[in-house]
């Protein structure tokens, strides 16, 4: 999928507001940040990650990812700019979201020396490095995670789309998870004849899936896969498995014009992600444990 631009992002936001108004406490933060990151990702210049061809051909063929979550370079200056700028746009009454920004910020200022390990922390999954900087206590974990990972997001995604440039995925790759780093999708979507395609959790990669597929366990029976759906939004859906009892988002874009902002999505269906759970199913893991083990 294609970079949305500035302006395409803003009538995005344009478009939710008028649609889902119930969302209305997280544009003025979301359109902000989303802006900047789309803006700091043109701008973006970071070391190539040189991987051997035949070491590339050996883990498609192998069905593994070509790095792993931690394995992106990072700049500080980037992240710490994004981070400055959309701190700004945080409602007075979000305190969750302003402790945590303002604990992440005040840890770059007590230690400017450890800055890029203090950024490089937030790639782990497994356990909780920033500790050793980052003054947690009172603060929502949740919170502390958005600021961080949505400020280093621009930089993953730019990592991820050149390393693809490098080594193009093969058409053959029908995995579940990511074939740049090894994520679960965070969103499907259907286009053209129906091609289902999946958005990496991590560094936002599009790849495609079997129609019918479950991306968290592989499984491919019809009679084990189902969907849920609210019957005033009839393009998106709920997609779960019954073997492992996940469920993945889906929105069928065949008749949509417009382009679709995914990150935007993925918060403007939490209603769906409330339905799903309470009819029993997970919120599937972001790193697949098929390729990071079980957590």
């Amino acid at each position: 999928m294609a970079d949305l631009t500035p302006q395409e992002i803003r009538r995005a936001f344009a478009a939710a507001s008028a649609a889902k108004p119930a969302y209305g406490e997280l544009y003025p933060i979301l359109e902000p940040l989303f802006i900047r990151q789309a803006e700091i990702k043109q701008g973006l210049d970071l070391p190539p990650i040189d991987l051997p061809p035949k070491l590339v051909e050996g883990k498609w063929e192998g069905g593994f990812p070509l790095i792993q979550r931690w394995g992106f370079p990072l700049a500080a200056a980037p992240a710490r700019e994004l981070l400055e700028t959309a701190g700004a746009a945080i409602p007075a009454a979000n305190q969750p979201l302003k402790e945590a920004h303002g604990a992440l910020t005040q840890a770059l200022r007590d230690y400017p020396e450890a800055e890029l390990d203090i950024w490089k922390s937030f790639l782990q999954h497994e356990w909780e490095p920033w500790d050793e900087w980052v003054r947690t206590d009172g603060v929502d974990p949740a919170s502390l995670l958005f600021w961080a990972r949505g400020c280093l997001r621009p930089q993953l995604e730019w990592s991820a789309e050149r390393l693809l440039q490098a080594h193009p995925a093969p058409a053959s790759w029908s995995q579940g998870y990511c074939p740049v780093c090894g994520s679960l999708p965070g969103f499907l979507h259907l286009e053209g004849q129906g091609e289902r395609r999946a958005h990496c959790s991590w560094c936002g990669t599009v790849w495609g899936l079997y129609r019918l597929q479950c991306p968290r366990c592989d499984n491919r029976a019809h009679e084990s896969l189902g969907y849920l759906y609210v019957e005033q939004e009839p393009h998106y859906r709920v997609q779960y498995c019954r073997l492992c009892k996940n469920y993945f988002k889906l929105i069928d874009l065949r008749e949509r014009l417009d382009p679709v902002c995914f990150p935007l999505e993925e918060w403007t269906t939490i209603h769906l992600d409330l339905l799903a759970q309470k009819e029993g199913w997970r919120t599937p893991p972001s790193p697949a444990p098929t390729v990071y083990g079980e957590s």
